[in-house]
């Protein structure tokens, strides 16, 4: 059976009052202080930049690095804030088309029958009640 060393990070210099770290069994968190690592029984070493999320995804790879983590958050949630954003753009611009292409058969109907009005008028006064 693998076991698999929690790491947790402390990143003030004083020591916090009450800090409990909590650990599922077979597993040993560590406080590392500034240059220190630890090593697994397999060799996989982590400083204290190092953070182990889940037992999964601490496997034979070795362990997630959270200033990577973090920057991969950064990237998706920047991603899908530009995702809502052309999402919110091309719903107004589908709203704005549909609205226009409203517009364009009222006006080619309206037009079609002021043709066939002044087609059929056979005096100016007959045209002039001609919708306008």
């Amino acid at each position: 059976m693998r076991h698999f060393l929690l790491v947790a990070v402390v990143f003030t210099a004083s020591p916090a009052s009450g800090q409990v770290f909590e650990c599922r069994m077979g597993q040993d968190a560590a406080c590392l202080d500034w240059g220190e690592t630890v090593c697994s029984n397999q060799g996989m070493c982590v400083d204290k930049n190092s953070a182990c999320f889940d037992t999964y995804q601490c496997d034979y790879k070795g362990f997630a690095c959270k200033s990577a983590v973090d920057e991969c958050v950064k990237a998706h949630d920047s991603i899908v804030e530009d995702y809502n954003t052309l999402f919110a753009d091309y719903e107004t611009l589908r709203t704005a088309g549909g609205k226009l292409a409203e517009s364009h058969e009222k006006l080619q109907r309206e037009l079609m029958e002021l043709k066939y009005c002044l087609a059929y008028a056979s005096t100016f006064e007959e045209a002039q009640f001609c919708p306008n």
